[in-house]
């Protein structure tokens, strides 16, 4: 390549770097979607009935930014209850394996020292750690009572709630219970 042809193509570049680039430098172009005619395209907008149309079709579901808000502090207070409870059940079942083996290991002391088997005429008292969690029914807390051994029959104490009006008095919480309690002291005691 020689001079003049160097010299014709840096000309030519410069030229054009001239002619283009007041284009370039004054048109607005990522501000606002233009046409290929030109003509600019005002944003969309949607009425309230077209929106919800949208969320339906799709399924969907829309709420506040204050009950999305309250609804997490609730699944993080549900999340944290969780762990309370399987930490609570898991010292639980540790302590009645170890008053299992105690109660065993005493049983066969006792036998081999009077030469007989021993018959349990003792009660055993099971224990419940109950957490009732807002909302919760009388029938739910009497299954669970009855389920953990704490009472023999859920409908007695679904019954005794009905009949002392305590069914909207139940309390949320965390109660330690145990099946020597009667029904009335375990209602006294979550109300």
């Amino acid at each position: 390549m020689t001079k003049s042809n160097l010299r014709s193509a840096a000309a030519g570049i410069l030229l054009a770097t001239a002619v283009l680039a007041p284009f370039s430098l004054f048109t607005d172009q990522g501000s606002e979607a233009q046409s290929m005619d030109g003509e600019e395209n005002d944003p969309v907008e949607l009425t309230d009935e077209e929106l919800e149309a949208y969320i339906n079709e799709r399924g969907l579901i829309s709420m506040s930014e204050e009950d999305y808000e309250a609804m997490q502090e609730k699944l993080d207070r549900l999340g944290e209850a969780e762990d309370e409870v399987a930490a609570l059940r898991k010292e639980a079942e540790e302590a009645e394996e170890a008053e299992s083996e105690d109660n065993n290991a005493n049983d066969e002391a006792e036998a081999e020292d009077e030469g007989e088997d021993q018959s349990s005429g003792d009660e055993t008292i099971h224990q419940l750690y109950l957490v009732i969690g807002a909302g919760m029914s009388s029938g739910e807390i009497a299954i669970l009572l009855e389920e953990s051994k704490i009472i023999n029959d859920g409908a007695d104490f679904r019954q005794y709630i009905e009949d002392n009006d305590l069914v909207m008095s139940i309390k949320a919480g965390q109660y330690m219970l145990d099946s020597s309690m009667s029904i009335a002291e375990i209602a006294d005691k979550i109300t």
